[in-house]
Order: C-alpha cells, then sequence, then structure tokens
C-alpha cells in the first residue's frame, strides 16, 4: 500500500471512526455529484475527500470529478455500477465446463483479493490504535 493510499484511509478513519474501513459510505448519484461538487469547489485533495465524506476510493473520485468538470452533474447520473454486460457466447458445451471453471477461478480470486482488502485494513486499524496508545503514554 502506498502511502498516498495509506493517508486517504487514515484520514477516514480519523473523522468517521473503524467502522467506515468495512462499512464505507452507500454509492448514489446523488453521493457522486455531492462529493465531485465539493472537491472540484474546495480544491480538495483525496485525503480532505476521504476525511470529509468517509470514502477511499481514489480512482472513483478521480473519475467522477473529471465527469462533473466535462459533463456536470447529469454526467454523473448516468453512471451504473459494476460491470459492462458481456455478449453471450455461443460455444459449443465442451468449453461451456472449461467456463464455468473460469468463473470458479474468477470468484475465489475476487474472494482472495476481498480478504486482502480486509487484511490491510485490519493492519491499518492495529497501526492506528497502536500509535494512539503510544501517544497516550
Amino acid at each position: 500500500m502506498d502511502e498516498k493510499t495509506f493517508g486517504v484511509l487514515i484520514a477516514a478513519y480519523e473523522t468517521h471512526g473503524p467502522d467506515v474501513l468495512f462499512n464505507p459510505p452507500k454509492v448514489t448519484a446523488e453521493f457522486r455529484i455531492t462529493l465531485a461538487s465539493w472537491a472540484i469547489r474546495n480544491n480538495a485533495s483525496y485525503t480532505e475527500i476521504a476525511s470529509k465524506f468517509g470514502y477511499t476510493g481514489t480512482a472513483q473520485m478521480r473519475a467522477w470529478k473529471e465527469i462533473y468538470s466535462k459533463l456536470g452533474p447529469n454526467g454523473l447520473l448516468s453512471i451504473q455500477k459494476g460491470r459492462k454486460p458481456k455478449m453471450p457466447n455461443k460455444k459449443p458445451k465442451s468449453v461451456k465446463k472449461l467456463t464455468e471453471q473460469e468463473n470458479r477461478l474468477s470468484q475465489l480470486e475476487d474472494e482472495v483479493l476481498r480478504l486482502k482488502i480486509e487484511n490491510e485494513a485490519l493492519k491499518l486499524l492495529a497501526s492506528i490504535q497502536q500509535r494512539t496508545d503510544n501517544s497516550q503514554k
């Protein structure tokens, strides 16, 4: 984890508490618009945005600010959550088993990534708590 990402997580944690690391704010069109417009108006850094909104997705913040700057609030209303749907494949059934295996592999990779993120968040929380304990001594 790089320093910038760590700083963003710390800012969100300090303002919103440990719950924000595991239960981030619900992302709605209104949330994207509010976050992007505030960030642009205040020329805010990712750390400042994380502190204000409890949101730590820097890539999304950057994209939302860019869309808002180019298209205004209406540009953020049309964003769909998740991946774009794939075109259906018309493959023989023998290849379908391979696709099922690939799907399972993808699910396992997603689970590993989720666990790695959760592990990093727990390490961050322990580090913050240790810093707090050391500063109180």
